[in-house]
């Protein structure tokens, strides 16, 4: 009876964290969306010598990371990064099973190592009032880019770790384009 409750809420648990990372995959689809617009009219004011907002090509810029940052974990989970099945699929089941779980407790580590880092990075930044050197002018705080970067690494982690742990691999063995 208990671990009967216990697995209903680690399924629950586990759907609703699948929410958070499909929200995050919208947010950065709708920012992808937002600065699509915001290219088109700082080009255009920028060609036609009219004034525009300083802070548009700013937005732009931090764009790509928090694009990223929100987007790649939802991705890791649907195995939808980039990575190669050559290998995986040239080699026998077992040795897939083995390598598979090896390459993404590599993978773990890696996003681990680089989450506490920039975690570190963005704390001392946001500690320390730090601005961004490149954009000083504008009032623009060094965290406010730094703090996607713990949290994106730290939930690719978790999504590296589910397949270490879980019963999916990462690689399916078979090499070239799946839908």
């Amino acid at each position: 009876m208990i671990m009967q409750s216990a697995a209903g809420f680690l399924r629950t648990l586990d759907r609703l964290y699948g929410y958070l990372l499909q929200g995050m995959m919208a947010a950065a689809g709708i920012y992808i969306g937002m600065m699509m617009l915001v290219i088109v009219y700082y080009t255009s004011f920028r060609s036609l010598s009219l004034p525009y907002n300083q802070y548009s090509f700013t937005f732009i810029e931090y764009g790509f990371i928090y694009v990223l940052m929100l987007g790649s974990p939802w991705l890791v989970r649907r195995r939808g990064h980039v990575y190669i099945e050559m290998v995986t699929a040239a080699v026998s089941d077992r040795v897939r099973h083995v390598l598979s779980r090896i390459i993404a407790t590599v993978c773990f580590f890696v996003c681990l190592a680089l989450g506490w880092y920039t975690g570190v990075l963005a704390w001392q930044d946001y500690s320390f009032n730090q601005y961004d050197d490149l954009r000083a002018q504008l009032d623009i705080k060094r965290w406010v880019v730094m703090a996607a970067m713990p949290v994106g690494f730290g939930l690719m982690a978790v999504e590296f770790l589910r397949f270490v742990f879980g019963r999916e691999l990462m690689h399916t063995g078979e090499a070239g384009v799946h839908e």
